[in-house]
């Protein structure tokens, strides 16, 4: 037969992932990256160029096709997954009026605030899941307290990826899951909720049409099709947020599923079922968005620092392993990963706080940093490598059982993990997550992530896959499983434990710390970016 090509786009934080996907060689023939900035004006504001997107996203496609590895005739669909939530006021001429305030933006915390005070029982009622500053219906209010004029005169408001589609197909779309973090739509009734809009002085003329993740928003108009170098009949999908594409590359379609994804940070993901109020449950220590089966929600527990935590240790500790590696043609993260093996379970006593850029769940502190206990005069560098890896761990630990929990189940219900990223790599790093989990965990071998997640759903759109699990069966790739070691994993408690009473004793800590440190000219104290402190 003729092949066809998928083509999928993720917008991170820091770029966007491209790759091309061969129906008929089952796999991904090219695949690019182009990176942006992240726009800092003032503290605790983070921001993207709209038009950034869209440059990077042409880059993208040019590279797609220069390789001639495939015929531009031969694409049928793509789909685009994003960050979120990003907040764009788009004009009437079509145009970005501001920056998009993106998910890393802080700003709102008192708007976030305002919003739980004065309609928090009635907004968790159509959405419960807890509002931070972080979220669209936040962003907003702050937009029209101190931008008034950029809010009044907007038309429509998009996240990134319903920018780029509607640059694609000319019409304002968003699917479920991206729309589960503006928390005046309805997670139960799958729409925009009108009365409690209403009651927010909300304008639902400003936002998208809501659309499944596989639904086909449009082809390609006349100009986009221009300026992109490709045919008019390409099909465009509606798409979905990166975490949930994410998911759905993993393979992840029950409530006794889990996805870990690692890289510099990490974050564990379940399903919740949302089709009844009266069985649905959440917790506030989690982030809670929508699935690409829009009949669930995702359950997400977020951590700061993992692979960034064995990074931090190379760059300040290990400049012998990294020679030792150069000179064994080695990577560097393996050669320190072999010095773990050689350290006894619990580090000789040493347990580590991972917090080296603050911390996300459970704590939601950016001033918690970074902390050794039980150092020895005995204490070795391969004792204090284990620690980190064992820190990171134990922080993973923490936000399963607090996913466990929000899903009110036991760790023995979890069919098992399906870890992507960086860390996994290192066997050792996955057996010692799987013995202090006690959960099997096995490996994803394909590291495209959620731009894999973008090729099922616009293989689902263009009708070569009949439904989303097919999609990703045809994708996933199962490399090995760990199983956890009921001897290990008793030993691995003790320290455990210890991680659990330090984090609690030195929460009230950090901050303390952080305001000497502004005394004295040194740190600038660090404002609620991430939580107030409501958890405190």
């Amino acid at each position: 037969m003729d092949d066809k090509i998928l083509m999928g786009f993720d917008f991170g934080t820091n770029g966007v992932k491209a790759v091309a996907y061969s129906v008929k060689q089952e796999k991904v023939v090219m695949s690019a990256y182009k990176s942006y900035p992240v726009v800092t004006p003032y503290k605790n504001q983070a921001e993207h160029i709209p038009k950034e997107w869209w440059n990077a996203f042409v880059w993208c496609i040019g590279k797609l096709l220069a390789e001639n590895t495939f015929q531009k005739d031969q694409v049928s669909a793509l789909c685009v997954s994003s960050h979120t939530p990003t907040l764009t006021p788009i004009g009437e001429d079509g145009e970005p009026l501001m920056n998009g305030m993106i998910w890393a933006d802080g700003r709102a915390v008192s708007e976030s605030l305002e919003l739980r005070r004065d309609y928090g029982e009635e907004i968790a009622l159509v959405n419960p899941a807890f509002i931070r500053p972080y979220h669209i219906i936040s962003k907003l209010f702050w937009l029209k307290k101190h931008k008034k004029d950029i809010y009044d005169r907007a038309v429509m408001f998009l996240d990134c990826s319903n920018y780029i589609t509607y640059r694609l197909t000319s019409r304002f779309t968003i699917d479920r899951s991206m729309a589960t973090n503006y928390h005046f739509y309805n997670i139960f009734e799958k729409k925009w909720d009108s009365g409690l809009a209403e009651k927010l002085q909300i304008d639902l003329e400003c936002f998208p049409e809501v659309c499944d993740c596989n639904e086909v928003i449009g082809c390609i108009t006349e100009e986009a099709a221009q300026e992109l170098g490709l045919p008019k009949h390409i099909l465009v999908a509606a798409g979905a947020s990166d975490t949930a594409m994410a998911a759905l590359s993993a393979g992840i379609f029950n409530t006794n599923q889990m996805a870990y994804s690692c890289g510099t940070g990490s974050s564990v993901v379940m399903l919740r079922e949302c089709t009844e109020r009266e069985t649905y449950k959440t917790d506030d220590r989690l982030i809670t968005i929508g699935y690409a089966d829009k009949d669930y929600m995702m359950n997400i527990g977020v951590m700061s620092n993992t692979g960034g935590a064995f990074k931090w240790m190379k760059e300040a500790v290990c400049d012998m392993e990294t020679l030792c590696a150069v000179t064994l043609h080695k990577d560097v993260f393996t050669v320190m990963s072999d010095y773990v093996t050689e350290a006894p379970i619990g580090a000789n006593g040493i347990v580590f706080l991972p917090y080296l850029a603050g911390e996300l769940s459970p704590i939601y502190n950016p001033n918690a940093r970074g902390v050794f206990f039980g150092l020895a005069g005995t204490s070795t560098k391969k004792e204090m490598l284990r620690a980190v890896m064992e820190g990171t761990c134990y922080a993973v630990r923490q936000n399963v059982d607090i996913v466990l929990d929000a899903q009110e189940m036991k760790p023995d219900a979890v069919e098992g993990i399906v870890a992507t990223g960086g860390p996994c790599k290192s066997s050792a790093w996955m057996q010692m997550l799987s013995d202090i989990l006690g959960i099997p965990v096995t490996i994803q071998e394909n590291t495209e992530g959620a731009a894999i997640g973008d090729v099922v759903v616009a293989g689902c759109a263009a009708g070569i896959f009949s439904n989303l699990k097919e999609g990703a069966g045809k994708m996933k790739t199962i490399g090995r499983t760990y199983l956890p070691d009921p001897e290990n994993q008793r030993q691995y408690e003790i320290n455990y434990k210890t991680y659990c009473e330090l984090q609690k004793c030195l929460l009230p800590c950090f901050d303390s710390h952080m305001l000497r440190q502004k005394s004295r000219g040194t740190y600038q104290l660090e404002e609620e970016t991430y939580e107030d402190c409501v958890h405190r």
